[in-house]
Formats: structure tokens, C-alpha cells, sequence
């Protein structure tokens, strides 16, 4: 709705019903004073109407028109009959919606209690304070907690929908880029699975090739590394050919630790230094695992023999990682990279949070640097009892208790009942009113609570605790069971059984009132019922009556409650559904993308993968290197063609 209309339906209301007031009270019109008094009712109409924008100025510019409104139009101003200013008084109340809708609790809070201490002193420009005050504040306390609590609901249903909006919004555009991320990720993985141990083998067969004549003994060291870690290549790639189609994921494994990493390295002829503090979680460990093999690995490509630092640390902060060499002590082996490596990095530190930065460090080297944030802290939260729906459900279980009490009160007062009576029956309605907190959680509890405690009034009644004439004081407590037969209706579990708390209700309290006005004295003049049969006829006969009479207003709440769980049910399927078919649909696509990575594995790199062990089984140690260059190479044409294919192929637009 535009903010304009219910400002000047405000200010409309309060000027049509001046005319009325001046009529009854018979007062003279001062034309300057009702000008005034005019204006006053525009401009806080129209100070109300930005209450979006500015929805703390606007209260207090409404504040100001209110008392402004008081000293030109004197009389109480807050809930008196027939006060001049009843209508324009209800302004704080939507400016305080308006400020707990878009602004945070803390500054809701504030604007409440500088509401509440302005209401406090209006009175003094009325000619003082009567002796109604206490209640009249604390009545202006209730509406005010009530409203902002209302407030925030809105509030947080408002961010309920633009979160269904946003995820809705992101699972569109995961649909859509389904294919494109998962050859993306499958790129990262397949190259952490070969680039490694290829690329160690190559240097490894190249150095005994190159240093065989001066260091004869390398070759066999050669050659028992390419059997042992092609078995391994072979082995990963085998498995990832039997699980890539079915779409199963391994959890990651955290891998080596950085020293055994480290270790690794050294015996390919890197001189690796290495610097951990603090544990990393699984998840971290994993993802500085991958990274520092990879810097490792290419440090071994393009730097071989040279001096390299490895420095890892994780504390409340995050986690950094720091690899850095000082350049080649030979001759680097440039073509085996595939030009993936930094990327990979960047990704897998990007899907944690954090950054990566990887280029050459001054004079001479490289440098690969990490930063992985800390997991956020889940936010502190205040007692359930403070939120907002607890509020509201705070005040619902007051206002059940407002006429109780009032009758509480008018039969201490002209009654003289006791304070002892007083006191238990103010127990038994509090007891009946109270589940009503936890409504939301627990509605077949509170329910059966509630029910229960209905036939504390019979029970105060047959014992005498409450004198004769005080009975009727339990017939007011039908707000709490109209509340819990609504908060079943509509939070219940088990939903097609809901319709047996109306029944339940209705039966158990039209025995309880039934069996009060049993038990009631008749009135002077009036006959008692005479005999035993005679009670049960006639309690029959009032449980009939009374059952008639409260299943009207407990069916219309079930019925409210039930509306209310069918709007949520439609709303989440809504918003739910539309997610799930566009989660589906890029399953479907990841799938499909699983299944042609499989297919391409198997036919182009398997086969020179499982020659590198074979040809060093054989002693033969150029076939090694060939084999190994090869299923490199193949391994590199695939990851082209998913870099390729990611590059022609245009997402399709959403479904709507």
C-alpha cells in the first residue's frame, strides 16, 4: 500500500469528528484555535506519510504534533471518551510500527521508551495527573510493546519473503551455470588427482635420464617411484571414473599434514622449510592441503632444487598460508604446466571466503599466498523470551487475563472478598492463562493445560475456597482456550486431527460452567434443585446449553487457525517448490557433465595412465616418460575441451 492513505484517513477521521465533539460539549469556536488545531492534524498527516523513509523522525515529528495538538486543544489526550485528539493519537502507534519494521531492536527499544516517557509527562498539559494514571500508563505500556512487537514479526516475514526471493533468484541462476561450475570443479579435482604425481614422475625419470651415467643408482630409484605412484595415479583415476556418473562424493580428506607434504617434496630434490601453528578444522586443513600442493608442485616444475618456505598458520582469525621459493637452481621442465594450477588455488581458497594471491616476489621467485577467514560465529541471540513472537504471545496471555481481572477486582472491592480467595483465584486464572507462552511449540500441551486447568474454578468452588457468589469469576476465561484451540489449528502436529481440539474444548469447559452454575446458590426466592437426579438433569441440560453456545466461537477459531496453517502451507510450497525444481534441474545437469568427464576419462587417459607402471615394471624407463608425458597430455586435451565447451555453451533462460 502507498504510505499516503492511512495518514489522511487519519487526519480525514480527526477532523470530521471535531464538529461532533464541539456539538456535545457545546463549546464556542475559537476560529484561530480550530485553524491551529487544523493545521497541526495536516502536517503531522503529512510527517506521517514519510514514515518509510524516516521512520525515527517521523516519530518524534508526530510526538511533537500530538502535544502541540494538546496545548492548543486542551483535555486528556491518551484513551479518554470523547477526547478531541483520539483519533490523531493513534499516529505514534504507526510511526512505532514503522520504526520496528525498519529499523533494528535496539533502536525500536529506544524509540519505545522515549514514547513511554512522553506519554508519562502529556498529562501535565491536561491539568494534571488523576488518579487513573498508573492504569491509563500502563495500558499506553501494553499497546506500545504490543505494536513494536507486531512490528518485528512483520519485519522478519518481510525477510522471510526476500530470502525466498533470494534463493529462489540463486537456485535460477545455479540452474542455469549447473554444467559450467561442475567442469569447473571437476577440472580442480582431476588436476589435483594426476598433475602432482605426473609431474613428479617426469622430473624424476628426466633427472635419472639426465644423471644416469654419473649417478647409475638414480634410475632404480626412478623407476620403483613411477611404479609406485602410477599405481597410485591409476588407482584415483579409476576411482573417480566408477563415481563420477553416480554422483557421489567422497568427503574430503584433509590430506598429509604440511610436514609429511613437505617431506614428499624433498625427496624429489626441493629444499622445503616448513612453519605450522595452530589446527585448522577438516574442512580448512583440506583446502591448504590442496593449495600448498599445488604451489609445491609448481615450484617443482619451474623452480627444481631450489630453496622453498612453507608457512601455515590458523587462529582466531583465519587461517594463512605462505608459499614462496627464491627461484630454479636448474634448468626448469616449463611444459608440464597446464596453466590451471593458480586458478585451482584461487577457487578452492574463494569457496572458503577467502583470497589468493600467487606472482613473483622481488628480487627473484614466486610466492603463493593464502587467506582463509575464521568461520563466523553464530550471532548471540537474546532469550527466546525477548523476541518477538514471544512478546506478542506474552500479551496475548495478558489480555486473556484482562476481564478475570477486572472482575477480580470489582469483587474485592464491593464483594470484600479475602485476600486469601482473592489470592488462590488469581492462581487458578493465571494457571490457565499461562501455557498460552508456549503456544507456539507445544500447542497439544498447552491445549491439554489450558483444558485442564479450566476446572480449577469448579474445584475453588465444591471446597469453598471462593464464597458463594464468586463463581461467576471463572466464566471470563474463555480467551484462553479460544487461543490454544487456534494455536492447534494451526501449528499442531498432526494436522487431519486438529478438529478434536474444538470438541475436546467445547466438552470440557461446558462441563466446568455447567457444573459452577450447579453450584451457584439460587437467588433468594428460587427454588433448589431437589435430589440427586435432579442435579444430574439439570447439569445435563446446562451442558447442552453451554456446548450449543461455545462451539460457535471455538469452531470459528479452529476454523482461523486452519485458514492460517493452509496460507503458510501454500506460501513455503510456493516458495519451496520453485526451489526444488530448479535444485533438481541442476542435479540433473551436474550429472550429465559427471557422466562426460567419466566418458572421457576412460577412453583418453586411462590407458596411457596404466602404461606408466606397467613400462616400469618392465625396467623401461624412457616408455615411463613417454607414458607419463602422454597421459598428461590427454589429461590437459580434456580439461581444454570442459574449458571449451564452458566457453560456447550459453545458459538458458529461467523457466519462470
Amino acid at each position: 500500500m502507498a504510505p499516503w492513505p492511512l495518514p489522511a484517513l487519519i487526519a480525514v477521521c480527526q477532523l470530521a469528528l471535531w464538529p461532533g465533539i464541539v456539538l456535545a460539549r457545546g463549546d464556542s469556536v475559537d476560529p484561530g484555535r480550530a485553524t491551529a488545531a487544523a493545521a497541526v492534524v495536516a502536517l503531522t498527516a503529512v510527517a506521517l506519510s514519510w514514515r518509510r523513509r524516516s521512520p525515527v523522525a517521523v516519530t518524534a515529528a508526530v510526538a511533537t504534533g500530538i502535544t502541540l495538538g494538546q496545548v492548543i486543544l486542551p483535555g486528556q489526550v491518551f484513551l479518554a471518551p470523547g477526547d478531541a485528539l483520539s483519533v490523531l493519537s493513534a499516529a505514534d502507534l504507526v510511526a512505532l510500527f514503522s520504526v520496528a519494521v525498519l529499523r533494528s531492536r535496539r533502536t525500536t527499544v529506544l524509540v519505545l521508551a522515549g514514547l513511554l516517557l512522553w506519554q508519562a509527562g502529556l498529562p501535565a498539559l491536561s491539568g494534571g495527573f488523576t488518579g487513573d494514571y498508573p492504569f491509563d500508563l500502563l495500558l499506553t505500556l501494553g499497546g506500545y510493546v504490543l505494536v513494536a512487537a507486531g512490528g518485528r514479526v512483520r519485519r522478519r516475514w518481510v525477510a522471510d519473503r526476500a530470502a525466498a526471493a533470494r534463493r529462489l533468484t540463486e537456485a535460477e541462476q545455479a540452474r542455469r551455470e549447473a554444467a559450467a561450475a561442475e567442469r569447473r570443479r571437476l577440472a580442480r579435482e582431476l588436476h589435483d588427482v594426476t598433475a602432482h604425481h605426473l609431474t613428479s614422475i617426469v622430473v624424476n625419470a628426466s633427472a635419472a635420464q639426465f644423471l644416469g651415467d654419473r649417478r647409475p643408482e638414480l634410475r632404480a630409484e626412478a623407476l620403483d617411484f613411477a611404479a609406485r605412484t602410477g599405481r597410485d595415479t591409476l588407482t584415483d583415476l579409476r576411482r573417480l571414473v566408477a563415481i563420477l556418473p553416480s554422483g557421489q562424493d567422497e568427503p574430503a580428506a584433509p590430506g598429509p599434514s604440511p610436514a609429511d607434504l613437505a617431506d614428499d617434496f624433498r625427496q624429489l630434490g626441493q629444499l622445503v622449510t616448513v612453519e605450522t601453528t595452530g589446527d585448522p578444522p577438516p574442512a580448512v586443513a583440506a583446502a591448504l592441503h590442496a593449495i600448498a600442493r599445488e604451489a609445491l608442485t609448481n615450484t617443482l616444475r619451474y623452480a627444481p632444487g631450489g630453496t622453498v618456505r612453507l608457512r601455515q598458520t590458523y587462529g582466531p582469525a583465519g587461517a594463512e598460508l605462505l608459499v614462496e621459493d627464491d627461484g630454479a637452481a636448474s634448468a626448469p621442465t616449463t611444459t608440464l604446466g597446464g596453466g590451471r594450477g593458480v586458478t585451482g588455488m584461487r577457487e578452492r581458497a574463494e569457496a572458503l571466503g577467502g583470497t589468493l594471491r600467487a606472482g613473483p616476489r622481488s628480487p627473484h621467485g614466486w610466492r603463493v599466498h593464502a587467506v582463509l577467514p575464521a568461520a563466523t560465529p553464530a550471532p548471540l541471540r537474546l532469550s527466546r523470551w525477548l523476541r518477538s513472537d514471544s512478546v506478542l504471545d506474552a500479551c496475548l496471555a495478558l489480555l486473556t487475563l484482562v476481564l478475570p481481572l477486572a472482575g477480580l477486582a470489582v469483587s474485592v472491592d464491593e464483594d470484600g472478598l479475602g485476600a486469601t480467595p482473592a489470592g488462590l483465584i488469581l492462581l487458578a486464572l493465571a494457571a490457565h492463562s499461562v501455557p498460552l507462552l508456549w503456544r507456539r511449540q507445544h500447542p497439544w500441551w498447552v491445549l491439554a493445560a489450558v483444558t485442564s486447568s479450566a476446572w480449577l474454578g469448579p474445584l475453588l468452588v465444591a471446597t469453598q475456597v471462593v464464597p458463594d457468589g464468586g463463581s461467576w469469576l471463572f466464566l471470563f476465561g474463555l480467551g484462553a482456550d479460544l487461543a490454544a484451540v487456534y494455536a492447534v489449528a494451526a501449528r499442531g502436529a498432526r494436522p487431519g486431527l486438529t478438529w478434536l481440539a474444538p470438541v475436546a474444548s467445547t466438552v470440557s469447559t461446558a462441563f466446568a460452567v455447567s457444573i459452577l452454575a450447579v453450584l451457584e446458590p439460587p437467588a433468594a426466592g428460587d427454588p433448589a434443585p431437589d435430589g440427586l437426579l435432579m442435579i444430574v438433569f439439570l447439569t445435563a441440560v446446562l451442558v447442552v446449553f453451554a456446548g450449543a453456545l461455545l462451539a460457535v466461537p471455538l469452531g470459528a477459531c479452529w476454523l482461523a487457525g486452519r485458514a492460517a496453517r493452509r496460507r503458510r502451507q501454500r506460501r513455503a510450497d510456493r516458495e519451496e517448490g520453485a526451489v526444488a525444481v530448479a535444485a533438481a534441474q541442476a542435479e540433473v545437469h551436474t550429472r550429465d557433465e559427471r557422466a562426460r568427464v567419466a566418458a572421457g576419462l576412460r577412453d583418453a587417459v586411462l590407458d596411457p595412465a596404466a602404461r606408466v607402471p606397467r613400462a616400469a615394471d618392465e625396467a623401461d624407463l624412457p616408455a615411463v616418460l613417454d607414458s607419463a608425458r602422454e597421459t598428461l597430455a590427454a589429461m590437459r586435451a580434456l580439461l581444454d575441451g570442459l574449458e571449451t565447451r564452458a566457453v560456447q555453451e550459453v545458459p538458458s533462460s529461467p523457466s519462470g
